[in-house]
């Protein structure tokens, strides 16, 4: 399997300093040999690149940053340089034979003395001895190390990408000083471990069947083209050239971009973050090259690469930030964190930006512009160098794309774009994330046939079981949250998100797929505002243990409500829904509030805090607070904590030396082997204490149902409804205690109603579906507005029923729109009958009937039932209550009272007569008619009362006097057997 390079100063260096594409240092200020043909003219183009970007000041500050950061890491190289007659290495550190990313690291540090002896403002500009050591050592490679009949071992990406790249690049720098033997010679060599960049060799140079995909191809294809140009062949170049047309093209599996944004490495795993980076650099690096040549890429795909600019890279990138969930392995790398690949990213989209057309550079700048501007990770200064190793060497922005990222920023005609506000779920690598001001929320899911749970190889990534589980990101004012030592520190067995059991201990396999068994995964995404997403999971094809259970997010907006059910465990392991575990500033004594109270500062604190309902936790930086609500009032486990690991523990290679970070978690505990474990909380980012509060006051999020075969929420206050169904059986979500939704087979569907515009969003979660869902809407419509091709509307009265066809579909959401019926009917969400006297304990809540009577002690008789009205959207003009009396005794005239209740919070299964609540306002009388008829009682003026409250209209009927025995009124109850004669409230509204 391959290795990559994030993208950095020209790319960011893998393991020591790597800079897969040092060749862009080797600018204008080289001697140009005379052109005499058309290879002289595009060597000479490719040299003088740096040139074709906006001038620089003289004395730019950046600028000399990178010389002195460039001039430290060749004085290092320089003074280690074995130049002995005897040497079988030319570092020290660097020995060759056994381990591949040395002979790549060999010739890229060959490489950077050769652009120091290229460079002026190099201390070895022009150093004859300088000169001589790196041609010999040119040589020495040559013969000894990378040889044009050897077999390769280890990595084969060492051998066919990373060496040949490094190698080039020496031999561009050093074209007018090398023989026209050696070029032959080192060419020969590149040609034999690479003979082909549409296809993998073996280590031999013989070629094997496999087809390279997405970055390892481009990465190919620019070794192809330079070498072809340096050894003046057509055939190399047009070969380099035709490699690129099968990235261009969208995919549907395996590597490659997808339509959703999707961007697949290594056949399981979100890379756009690492390889696509590297790819969307080859690409501009090609396009420039060999534009207006006789080898100019003329597909029709050409603009494809702005496409994943805007459409694949935008979304993960966040502040700057490259998000940590689409880089794969590289989150173990101690000098690669997320924003420095981002700045990488941002620099490869620069370059892009230069042989893209006028209308899509405009674009593409102005959300550059916006990125830069907003990053401050890097002390200031955006050009920073970093470090690049513990070695000391550095790395940083290269000269061409700070000329290029500066005239974006400072060209007034350029108006910075904002982070984009949008809600995405892309089911072609199971990612979803939020976007809203001030932060981004994402979460890493993983599939039986699709994403693995993560990625391990080259001894990368060594612990990361965890990270595509569930595993939750936020980004906010806190620039530095996933920095650092995050890696290195972070219990990589309580990560954000995750529901688990702590396992994870075992020896990783190096590229295996870590597959879940379920394959319920996927989510209905509404206008790239909203999403539902569900995920069924095991954890025995990753950890080996026992652990499954479902988990469901809805992203509605400013908030994030997480759900999980059906959480089992038989490994005799303490299991537990970990809702943060957040990095603290440098003291570790962020402020945590909860319940109103402030909790305890100091590390090593815990704390199991029972029926908390909601926490406050203050960020390291503005705009950072985060708010948590818990709707059950749980117990939460608290845990803040100073942590310390070191990077060898993330990467076998990393370092040894011990780091440090402060954490906060909150977790919900389910015990030692749970059978049903289920929880609920909601993220609501950047708000204060008192906002928190207040939402958990007046929380507008009511789950409907969580359970294993469906898990459903509804947000009041946004009018949006999300449901995930979990097994293909009919299944009836309710709410307000009557059918909201049906589904006869496994679906996510995310809903929003706003007056009587009512939009749904379906999908198929298992992708394997190759029938259709039939979905029924408990509501009447007078129009289908729109409606996707894949969805076909057979019913809109008295419900909604729709048939959408899956078969293919890849997990895609499906769209329709409906304008409702303004009038609706609901069922009572409850109702009861209740009996005095010895009886007044009792509950009848279960009862097909609500019985009323006015007796003797111990006969009365009282009946209450209760709306919800919180699936009304718009002003209520009208509403009616309907009973019908199944049985009416023979006392004549009988009168009832209808009051509204002065309290709802009883409970169908707990109401009784000495538990009902007081009588409210007396709202109608009637005579009783005869069994059978209808009673009609207008109650528009309650109903409409209540909605900017409770939104739960709670009534008590009653007897108006004592008509002895004979007085026994029945009605139907919500439980009746003839649904037709169940109690509703017919409403209307505007």
């Amino acid at each position: 399997m391959g290795s990559f390079f994030a993208v950095g100063m020209l790319t960011l260096l893998h393991r020591e300093n790597t800079m897969k594409r040092a060749l862009l240092l080797a600018v204008a200020l080289i001697s140009c040999q005379a052109r005499a043909d058309e290879f002289d003219d595009l060597l000479a183009k490719w040299k003088n690149r740096a040139a074709s970007a906006p001038a620089l000041a003289a004395d730019d500050a950046d600028v000399a940053a990178q010389g002195d950061a460039a001039n430290a890491n060749a004085q290092q190289y320089w003074t280690a340089m074995d130049l002995s007659a005897s040497r079988t290495a030319l570092w020290a550190d660097l020995p060759i034979g056994s381990v591949s990313a040395n002979v790549t690291s060999s010739f890229t540090r060959l490489n950077a003395l050769a652009t120091a002896y290229v460079t002026s403002s190099s201390p070895y500009y022009q150093n004859a001895d300088v000169l001589a050591a790196v041609i010999a050592g040119l040589d020495w490679m040559n013969a000894n190390a990378y040889t044009a009949s050897g077999t390769g071992y280890d990595n084969w990406w060492d051998w066919q990408i990373g060496a040949p790249a490094a190698l080039n690049a020496a031999m561009v720098n050093l074209s007018a000083a090398l023989t026209a033997a050696q070029l032959t010679n080192y060419l020969a060599a590149i040609s034999h471990y690479m003979p082909d960049p549409t296809l993998r060799a073996n280590l031999d140079g013989t070629l094997s069947t496999t087809v390279e995909t997405g970055a390892n191809r481009l990465d190919k294809a620019f070794v192809a083209v330079v070498s072809g140009i340096l050894g003046k062949s057509s055939t190399r170049i047009a070969a380099g050239r035709d490699a690129i047309t099968q990235t261009l093209a969208y995919v549907t599996s395996g590597d490659g971009f997808y339509t959703d944004g999707s961007f697949v490495q290594h056949t399981h795993e979100p890379y756009v973050g690492a390889y696509g980076t590297v790819l969307i650099s080859d690409i501009a690096r090609l396009y420039y090259i060999l534009n207006d040549s006789s080898w100019a890429v003329t597909d029709a795909n050409y603009l494809a690469p702005y496409n994943w600019a805007m459409q694949a890279f935008r979304p993960f990138l966040y502040d700057g930030a490259m998000m940590d969930n689409n880089r794969g392995r590289a989150i173990a790398r101690q000098y690669t964190t997320d924003h420095i690949a981002g700045r990488g990213a941002v620099a490869a989209m620069a370059e892009l930006a230069q042989v893209l057309p006028a209308t899509q550079a405009a674009e593409l700048k102005a959300v550059l512009k916006g990125y830069v501007l907003r990053d401050a990770s890097f002390g200031g200064s955006y050009y920073t160098p970093v470090a690049a190793s513990a070695s000391g060497t550095t790395q940083g922005v290269s000269v061409y794309d700070i000329a290029l990222l500066k005239a974006i920023v400072n060209d007034s005609g350029i108006t910075a774009t904002a982070e984009q506000e949008q809600t995405r779920y892309l089911p072609a690598t199971d990612r979803a994330l939020q976007r809203r001001p001030g932060y981004a929320y994402a979460v890493s899911l993983f599939s039986s046939k699709r994403m693995s749970a993560f990625e391990y190889g080259n001894g990368e990534n060594y612990k990361g079981w965890w990270t595509g589980m569930g595993m939750t990101y936020l980004y906010n004012g806190d620039q530095t949250q996933y920095g650092g030592n995050y890696w290195a520190t972070v219990d990589m067995l309580r990560l954000a998100g995750t529901t688990t059991d702590h396992s994870g201990s075992g020896e990783p396999v190096a590229w295996k797929f870590y597959g879940n068994t379920k394959n319920t995964v996927g989510g209905a995404e509404l206008n790239a505002l909203y999403a539902t997403v569900g995920m069924d999971y095991a954890t025995v094809n990753v950890t080996g243990s026992s652990l499954l259970g479902k988990k469901a997010w809805f992203l509605f907006g400013d908030r994030v409500v997480a759900m999980g059910a059906g959480i089992s465990s038989a490994s005799g392991a303490d299991v537990e829904t970990i809702v943060d575990n957040r990095a603290l500033n440098a003291a570790g004594d962020n402020a945590l509030t909860v319940n109103g109270s402030a909790k305890s500062t100091t590390l090593g604190w815990s704390e199991a805090m029972s029926a908390t309902s909601w926490a406050h936790l203050v960020g390291s930086a503005g705009g950072a607070d985060i708010a948590y609500v818990f709707p059950d009032q749980p117990a939460v486990a608290a845990l803040r904590e100073a942590r310390s690991g070191s990077w060898s523990t993330a990467y076998t290679g990393g370092s040894t030396d011990t780091v440090s970070a402060n954490y906060l978690s909150l977790a919900l505990d389910h015990g030692v082997n749970p059978t049903a474990g289920a929880y609920t909380y909601i993220v609501l980012p950047n708000r204060t204490a008192q906002e928190t509060a207040d939402f958990a006051a007046a929380n507008p999020i009511t789950v409907l149902e969580r359970s294993t075969t469906a898990m459903a929420v509804r947000d009041t206050a946004q009018g949006l409804t999300g449901v995930v169904f979990w097994a293909d059986a009919s299944k009836t979500v309710n709410a307000g205690g009557q059918p909201y939704l049906t589904s006869d087979k496994r679906a996510v569907v995310t809903a929003q109603l706003q007056g009587t515009d009512l939009q749904l969003a379906v999908a198929d979660p298992t992708q394997v579906n190759t029938g259709s869902i039939n979905l029924e809407l408990n509501r009447a419509a007078d129009a289908v507005v729109s409606n996707d091709a894949a969805i076909t509307v057979t019913q809109l009265s008295p419900t909604i029923k729709m048939t959408v066809g899956v078969n293919g579909s890849l997990g895609a959401s499906y769209k329709a729109r409906f304008t409702l019926n303004s009038t609706q009917t609901l069922y009572p969400s409850a109702d009861a009958f209740t009996r005095d006297g010895t009886y007044a304990s009792t509950n009848y809540g279960t009862s097909t009937l609500l019985t009323v009577k006015e007796d003797a002690t111990s006969y009365r008789r009282k009946s209450v039932l209760k709306f919800d009205l919180s699936s009304v959207s718009g002003t209520i003009s009208s509403a009616k209550l309907r009973l019908t009396p199944t049985s009416v005794g023979t006392a004549s005239g009988i009168i009832h009272n209808l009051y509204q209740s002065a309290s709802s919070s009883w409970t169908e299964t707990a109401v009784t007569w000495s538990t009902l609540p007081a009588n409210g306002t007396l709202l109608s009388s009637w005579t009783v008619p005869a069994a059978g008829t209808v009673v009609e009682v207008d109650l528009t003026s309650a109903a409409a009362g209540v909605m900017s409250g409770t939104k739960v209209l709670a009534l008590e009927i009653e007897s108006a006097a004592n008509y002895g025995s004979a007085g026994s009124v029945d009605y139907a109850s919500r439980e009746y057997t003839t649904v037709g004669s169940r109690p509703v409230l017919v409403l209307t509204a505007n």
